[in-house]
């Protein structure tokens, strides 16, 4: 159950990051890129359901998790913590490339 918790925060660390990313590139705000943050944690409180697929724990090589490990509210505060990690280090790194000068360059250049 752990393992598929901590697998499931890190891919909502990177669509935290991700989403982030994007409103950022398309307005370059930063109050409108963590307000799409807060408000795709706000859907994700709303409408996903704070379980976990027993399935999915058989999967990764569990066994039948205890019923009550981890409650609905937890698993989606750790996902919504994942968002918000993932937010803040794509802010961190922007706020790098802003002070190295490399705001509006690409990161890499292959094709020049």
């Amino acid at each position: 159950m752990i393992k598929l918790l901590i697998i499931e925060t890190g891919l909502f660390v990177v669509i935290g990051a991700v989403v982030f990313r994007l409103a950022w590139a398309f307005t370059k705000k930063w109050r409108v890129a963590w307000g799409s943050i807060l408000v795709l944690a706000a859907i994700l409180f709303i409408f996903v359901p704070g379980t976990l697929d027993e399935s999915l724990i058989i999967e990764f090589g569990g066994k039948h998790p205890p019923k009550f490990d981890f409650n609905p509210l937890e698993i989606n505060l750790f996902r919504c913590l994942g968002l918000v990690l993932g937010a803040w280090l794509a802010s961190r790194i922007l706020a790098a490339r802003k002070r190295l000068g490399l705001e509006d360059e690409p990161p890499f250049d292959d094709f020049p």
